[in-house]
């Protein structure tokens, strides 16, 4: 049994996770909220990276916070407290071993993901110094419905599950689809690769004559039952022709035969349109909201005092 205080875990095992999600499902009843967990980062992992700071008092679990991390440069936190163990310090000092953590990794930010509807998160990720960003919809499916399924594959469009040896092309789609410089592009592929859980396929443009020409991509995760849709773009070039809604509603598909998923889910920037009138015309509706603060870390070795 794990002393009172906080403790920096490498895995989690399922009696950790079980504490967890019980903790999550408590505070988001108290809360009337919907924390993101990323539960399949905390179960699958390969590397040997710290993934969560667990506090204990009592022996139990009152107290946690995950780190997820995408990019060398950034690292994603979000987490919660025990209703009748806060305002004593708990969260705050999750945080700062979160902190110290990234600062040992050398990397630059620490990004709080807050529910939008968690006053008391908003207002520590402000009070620690962190300035609001951007936010995302949560939107989920909410079964199969006529609006997912009413496309069906076509000819010119085909989705092939990506490999290792399409790293490149992965890379190349990142960068252009999200904007990102290569080097970032290429951590959030080799990232994807390092996961079980993480599925990626290649949208190939099939002409008439001619070889395949890769124009977009799309993943996913599936969680309990569930299946999580992300990372999906389409070339700057490819754009606005429709091949958006026919890459989508073919991965629909897919997942309702191959992965065997009971629901869809997704995540879109508040503020990207036209992605959210694809995703609502698809039969996508919003749940929630999460808004992203970002706090600059100092570079250099954590302090030993």
């Amino acid at each position: 049994m794990n002393q009172d205080g906080e403790h920096a875990f490498k895995r989690l095992d399922a009696q950790q996770l079980a504490a967890i999600r019980e903790l999550a499902d408590l505070c988001n009843e108290h809360d009337g909220i919907i924390l993101k967990l990323n539960w399949d980062m905390l179960q699958d992992r390969k590397d040997d990276a710290i993934i969560a700071f667990l506090y204990y008092a009592g022996g139990q679990v009152v107290g946690f916070l995950g780190l997820y991390q995408f990019l060398s440069s950034e690292v994603e936190v979000s987490g919660m407290v025990h209703p009748q163990y806060r305002r004593q310090g708990i969260f705050g000092k999750l945080v700062r071993a979160a902190q110290e953590e990234c600062i040992r990794r050398n990397t630059g930010k620490l990004i709080f993901i807050c529910e939008r509807r968690s006053d008391s998160g908003r207002a520590y990720a402000e009070s620690a110094g962190a300035r609001y960003n951007f936010s995302e919809y949560w939107m989920q499916l909410g079964g199969w419905n006529e609006a997912a399924l009413s496309g069906t594959p076509d000819a010119e469009i085909a989705l092939r599950k990506a490999e290792a040896s399409d790293i490149e092309i992965l890379t190349r789609l990142s960068a252009d689809g999200f904007g990102m410089d290569e080097a970032d592009a290429r951590d959030y592929v080799e990232a994807s690769f390092q996961s079980r859980a993480d599925t990626a396929y290649i949208a190939d443009l099939r002409p008439l004559n001619g070889k395949p020409l890769p124009i977009g991509k799309i993943h996913v995760m599936l969680e309990e039952g569930v299946a999580f849709i992300f990372g999906f773009c389409i070339l700057s070039q490819h754009r606005k022709r429709g091949y958006g809604r026919r890459i989508l509603q073919h991965m629909l598909h897919l997942i309702r035969e191959r992965h065997e998923a009971a629901d869809a889910a997704l995540e879109v920037a508040v503020e990207n349109e036209n992605a959210l009138g694809l995703y609502t015309s698809c039969g996508f509706r919003i749940r929630n909201a999460n808004d992203y603060y970002d706090l600059d870390l100092p570079a250099g070795k954590p302090r030993t005092e």
